[in-house]
């Protein structure tokens, strides 16, 4: 802008120093075609033509159409104020589903972020790097959780039901607490809905089940489970991704009940629960299945059904009393607990493919079973060990 100043100011004054065109060029590090460019813009404009112009072109065919902008930003604001997930990905699903012709889910972005509806964020871990598992089949299994939430006083527990395939939530229950009764309740509104899942996942929750439990006996649901031919796959304690498509939701459940008022009771907070139900599985697109609702993925294929002949009883205390190096050998794995517990009384409960263990009514360790691995006694690979006595 500086050398556009001077050469208009040249211009103008007519060289009254007596430096020539040349030589001012010569200064300025540009050309006579320049000078003389800006020059005609100076005398013909004012100051004005020395402005730099854009470059931008007067049209743009392919630009997004001013109507399709606003209903992108229209639709990210009703979202936002009904507690749904309103990023750029939900915004294109969302309109999609409602039949809108709109531009891809960056474009949306891009329109979102012009409108400031955008919030830098860090980069994130990049969603191929997760390992995921999902069940083949619809009723394939179904993931079992409680979260509690808050009432206008005091607090609340939802428990829910969600099939990993489809993602549709299967049932839902206000309940005071985590219990069995109330566990195994939602389970049979679920079932009389969609029929018998071939698996619940879950927790450790002891009122879910016993296998933490010293003794190894079944609770309540559990062995009802059992009795019906369901399987149970539980969780590694301290774990939650194995849950990670059930712990998600809760993030999105608590958001839709923040925009609202906050429910009284337990009949309030059910008919929220039943509302929102509603609209995650028959409304929402769902991003982990390409835009579908769960509903249209759990219609797609043919149902799971419970093989009561493949399920396994778990097996129940064994003792031992530890050797003086304080080595122990399950199947495939050795535990080290140190020559401290030389000699001392250790119980232990396999189940599948887990071994706990017990000292007296302290826990002491969980581990992962591999029967195919070979363990090399002179390394301390494969090794699982245990603090001192």
């Amino acid at each position: 802008m500086e050398v556009r100043l001077a050469v208009g100011a040249h211009a103008v004054l007519q060289d009254s120093a007596g430096v020539s065109v040349t030589v001012l060029c010569r200064q300025l590090g540009i050309s006579r075609q320049t000078y003389y460019q800006y020059a005609e813009r100076m005398a013909r404009e004012g100051l004005d033509g020395l402005i730099p112009k854009s470059r931008a072109p007067k049209t743009s065919p392919t630009a997004t159409p001013a109507f399709v902008r606003q209903v992108i930003v229209d639709k990210h604001d009703q979202l936002l104020a009904e507690g749904w997930d309103a990023g750029a990905r939900s915004v294109h699903d969302w309109l999609v589903l409602d039949g809108v012709p709109v531009p891809s889910a960056r474009t949306c972005h891009k329109v979102l972020a012009a409108a400031g509806r955008t919030v830098p964020t860090p980069a994130k871990r990049p969603k191929n790097s997760y390992r995921r598992f999902e069940a083949m089949h619809p009723n394939g299994v179904w993931q079992l959780d409680g979260h509690q939430t808050q009432l206008a006083s005091g607090t609340a527990v939802v428990l829910r039901f969600q099939d990993d395939h489809s993602r549709a939530i299967m049932g839902s229950r206000a309940a005071p607490s985590e219990s069995g009764a109330d566990t195994w309740a939602c389970l049979v509104t679920a079932m009389n809905t969609h029929g018998k899942p071939a698996f619940v996942q879950c927790d450790n929750s002891s009122a879910f089940t016993g296998r933490l439990i010293k003794g190894g006996g079944y609770v309540e649901f559990e062995a009802r489970l059992h009795r019906i031919g369901v399987g149970m796959i539980n969780s590694h304690p301290g774990r939650p991704r194995t849950n990670g498509k059930k712990e998600r939701e809760w993030q999105t459940l608590e958001q839709w009940l923040a925009a609202r008022p906050r429910a009284e009771d337990l009949h309030q907070l059910q008919r929220l629960l039943d509302t929102y139900d509603q609209v995650f599985t028959h409304q929402r697109p769902h991003q982990g299945i390409d835009g579908k609702t769960p509903a249209t993925r759990y219609a797609e294929s043919e149902k799971a059904t419970p093989d009561p002949a493949s399920l396994r009883t778990r097996q129940f205390l064994h003792t031992i009393t530890l050797p003086a190096s304080g080595y122990f050998d399950l199947p495939g794995a050795r535990v080290a607990f140190g020559k401290d517990w030389g000699g001392a009384t250790i119980e232990y409960l396999i189940d599948l493919d887990h071994a706990v263990l017990f000292h007296g009514d302290q826990l002491l360790a969980h581990i992962r079973l591999d029967p195919n691995q070979r363990i090399d006694h002179s390394t301390s690979r494969a090794y699982h060990r245990v603090g001192k006595a």
